[in-house]
């Protein structure tokens, strides 16, 4: 298995990262990239298995540690600092280190993110021009009405009560939620999960709606994080998408 570490830095913060590359050995072409943002409270580990899946079928898959983003991250950065904009910022820096590798094609770079992940991959994905299409895991487009209905169960707010304060909160607030990804014109898909109950699959209703191009995959049985089964689902549906693009 072909791995490399890499760090990028925000100021004078790293930003560990991982790949996971395809064998090149005799092949001279640019490799395609799937970027994998993790959710909250985690770390890069949670996303090795879509990118080892990637890497086993020819496409270079990264995963990093947002700053402050979980327990056990390889990244600096401390838990009570980060917002979803402080991911913004992270995930903004990955792409760039990113493109600058002399074996990935830039014409080929697409973000895929779980949970708070895939909120923050979205917001990105709104604002650039080079990313192809998006892959998202049961974003966590509930993050914002979060900060306001505190009682609903598996308020997003629960899972680091000791780090997420009103720094956090305010700056969640001021996320105009399916206005601020909207703008993104290319292809997105959205693999949710009906037992969901971390994040209601109505936000990605939602957010199938808001999307001009936009494919929704619901999994009857699956809950907030898939099952490998359901992972290699999701793969599968990547690499298609991936290969029918570049024709």
């Amino acid at each position: 298995m072909n791995t490399k570490e890499y760090d990028c830095f925000v100021g004078s913060e790293k930003i560990y990262i991982k790949a996971y590359l395809p064998d090149m050995e005799g092949n001279d072409e640019l490799l395609d990239c799937v970027i994998l943002s993790h959710g909250l409270s985690l770390n890069h580990t949670f996303m090795i298995a879509y990118a080892q899946k990637l890497q086993s079928m020819g496409v270079a898959a990264f995963v990093f540690d947002f700053r402050g983003g979980g327990y056990d991250s390889l990244s600096d950065g401390k838990i009570c600092d980060m917002t979803l904009t402080s991911e913004v910022e992270d995930l903004e820096c990955v792409i760039e280190f990113i493109k600058d590798l002399e074996f990935i094609n830039n014409d080929s770079i697409y973000l895929a993110g779980h949970s708070q992940g895939g909120f923050i991959s979205s917001l990105v994905a709104n604002k650039r021009s080079d990313i192809n299409a998006l892959f998202l895991f049961a974003p966590a487009y509930v993050i914002v009405d979060d900060m306001t209905n505190t009682t609903r169960p598996k308020n997003v707010l629960e899972l680091m009560p000791e780090h997420l304060g009103d720094t956090y909160i305010n700056d969640a607030l001021s996320v105009n939620l399916y206005d601020d990804i909207d703008d993104f014109k290319n292809h997105v898909i959205i693999f949710h999960g009906k037992k969901d109950m971390r994040v209601p699959i109505s936000y990605a209703h939602d957010a199938f709606d808001a999307y001009s191009d936009c494919e929704l995959i619901v999994f009857d049985d699956e809950e907030h994080r898939f099952t490998d089964k359901t992972k290699d689902i999701v793969v599968m549906k990547i690499i298609d998408f991936i290969h029918k693009n570049k024709k």
